[in-house]
Order: C-alpha cells, then sequence, then structure tokens
C-alpha cells in the first residue's frame, strides 16, 4: 500500500476541471434532498475506501466529507443553497460521515475550509469546482498513515486522525452522466441517487465507479476507447466490486438486484454490456469470490493484482 507521488496533485487538477463543472436547475426545494443524498454517498464512499485500503495501490487520507461550493450553482440559485448549507464564498464542508476523521476533529455542515495543512485552497480561478478540487488533489501530498490539519475560514484549526483509504473523493451531481469515475472522483447524479432508496444498491452503483478508479482504467484506455475495450473495463469493474463490496461489509448480490430492478441502462451505448451479461458477470464473481475465501482467509481480489491486458 503506497500513496501517490506528491508531483500528481497538479496533473489532477487539470484532468478533474474540465469534466466537472456543475450548474443546477433545481427548485430551491431540491437542497435539503442534494444535502441527504450527498450524506448518503459520503457514508458509502467513505466505507468503501477505508475497508479496502489493504488492495489499493494509491491511498490517502480520507476525511469523511464531501465538498461543496456555491460556485457550482448558478447565481439566482445561491441564496436558496445557502440557506441549507449555512455557508458563504468558500468551499465548505457539504456533509460529514459520524465517526469520520472530519466528525471527530468537529467539523460540521456548512464549515469552510481556507486551508489543509497550511496551504490556502482557494486558487483565484473562477471555476464552479476549482476550489473543491485543490483540496480533493492536496490530500494525494499527505501521508496517509499521519494526522493532518484543515483551517476554516475564521482561522480554527481542526486536527484529522489519520484514516487511509483508497484514492477517491465523491461528488453528487446535479446533471450529467448518471454515474461517472475520472480516476480520482466518483460521480453520481442526484437523480440517481434518488432513484435508489436501499443503501446496499448504492453502495453496488458507488463500488463499481470506485473499482474503474483502482483499475486505473482512465490511463490504461488512453487513447484507445473502442468499444471492445470499454465493455471490458465495465466488466471488470463490476467484478472487482463484489470483493469491495464485501469487505466493506455489503451484500455484493444487491448489484444483482440493482440491476434485475433498473431495467433501463445507465448509458446507452455499445461499450457497456447488456443487463443480462451484468448480472452472470456479478454471479460467477460471488460465486468465485466465496470459493477463493472457502477457508476464510482474506483472498486478494485476483484483477488487483493481474489485470488482463485491454483487448
Amino acid at each position: 500500500m503506497s500513496h501517490p507521488a506528491r508531483s500528481l496533485p497538479f496533473a489532477l487538477l487539470l484532468a478533474l476541471s474540465p469534466t466537472l463543472a456543475t450548474a443546477s436547475d433545481a427548485r430551491p426545494d431540491y437542497y435539503p434532498t442534494l444535502a441527504d443524498q450527498q450524506t448518503r454517498l459520503a457514508i458509502v464512499g467513505y466505507r468503501l475506501t477505508t475497508a479496502n485500503a489493504r488492495w489499493c495501490d494509491d491511498v490517502t487520507p480520507q476525511p469523511g466529507w464531501i465538498l461543496g461550493d456555491l460556485r457550482q450553482f448558478k447565481p439566482g440559485d445561491r441564496a436558496a443553497a445557502s440557506k441549507i448549507y449555512q455557508a458563504g464564498d468558500g468551499p465548505f464542508i457539504a456533509a460529514v460521515v459520524p465517526g469520520s476523521p472530519a466528525d471527530l476533529a468537529g467539523l460540521t455542515r456548512g464549515t469552510r475550509i481556507a486551508a489543509i495543512e497550511g496551504e490556502a485552497v482557494a486558487p483565484a480561478d473562477s471555476g464552479p469546482t476549482i476550489r473543491i478540487d485543490t483540496a480533493i488533489v492536496k490530500l494525494y501530498t499527505i501521508d496517509p498513515t499521519a494526522s493532518w490539519t484543515v483551517t476554516d475560514n475564521t482561522g480554527r484549526l481542526y486536527r484529522m486522525p489519520p484514516a487511509p483509504g483508497c484514492a477517491s473523493a465523491f461528488r453528487v451531481e446535479l446533471g450529467g452522466a448518471q454515474a461517472a469515475a475520472n480516476g480520482i472522483l466518483v460521480r453520481i447524479t442526484l437523480k440517481l441517487a434518488r432513484s435508489i432508496a436501499d443503501d446496499e444498491e448504492l453502495a453496488a452503483v458507488v463500488a463499481h465507479e470506485l473499482a474503474h478508479n483502482i483499475l486505473r482504467h482512465r490511463d490504461r484506455l488512453g487513447t484507445d476507447r473502442s468499444a471492445s475495450r470499454l465493455r471490458q473495463t465495465e466488466f471488470e469493474a463490476d467484478r472487482l466490486a463484489v470483493w469491495l463490496m464485501t469487505d466493506a461489509g455489503y451484500d455484493p448480490a444487491a448489484a444483482i438486484r440493482f440491476w434485475n430492478r433498473h431495467e433501463r441502462p445507465l448509458v446507452r451505448a455499445a461499450s457497456h454490456p447488456p443487463r443480462s451479461e451484468r448480472i452472470a458477470a456479478i454471479e460467477s464473481e460471488i460465486a468465485a469470490m466465496q470459493a477463493a475465501r472457502s477457508d476464510g482467509a482474506a483472498t486478494r481480489p485476483p484483477l488487483i493484482d493481474a489485470p488482463p491486458p485491454l483487448e
């Protein structure tokens, strides 16, 4: 288990910003629901990343938060969002996981983050998520086994206990692809999150996207994003998600329940396998995992050590 090189964050920031601009077309009454779904995603993401840290090559501190910024919303929506989050200008805590480092340190919804480890997280750039992204990539420079600090906009210092986890952050979007991963961020839409009442099924969706990041699919695909190679990454993510869910205490069969219930595909494209094939692959992987761990040992997920070439 290691953590990413300190030279990575600047490249990661460039990868984040162009694809993550968010604009709200929501009515003001959406914001309480958005905050609730952010908390659900934060809990699921924290549980999956920390429980599976031993399998991940890239490990960062997992704060147990989801960050927000009023710039994510259209100017006319910002007052309504501010009332829910009790936040002003700057990156703020949108959701906190109970028992997480953020919670133990005393951070709460609406706390504005001015600095991490004494370094400012509010660049001059006016992008809607640039300040959040700066905070995300800052975590890549911190030893995940050490404590670290957050400073709020009043100058108060919060000491964060260590909680190593697979290197991924999480975000609820108000539009765009229903579920996606870009290498260091897992994103699901508010619409999709609201449609999944069962937290175990939500974990299945999040584990699948997290698996894309753990398996470095963005890097492994490179510029060759042919349909066959993309389909292979989807099957790999489905397979690894079985192990990630199990080790985080979720029922991997929830992925089967999700696909049986969710008849419409999340992405209508030849690059994504049909539902029946995905269910069959998940069932097969559950059986393979149970056989590999029949003696009680925590066998490593095979795809972690030897992912096949993408063809």
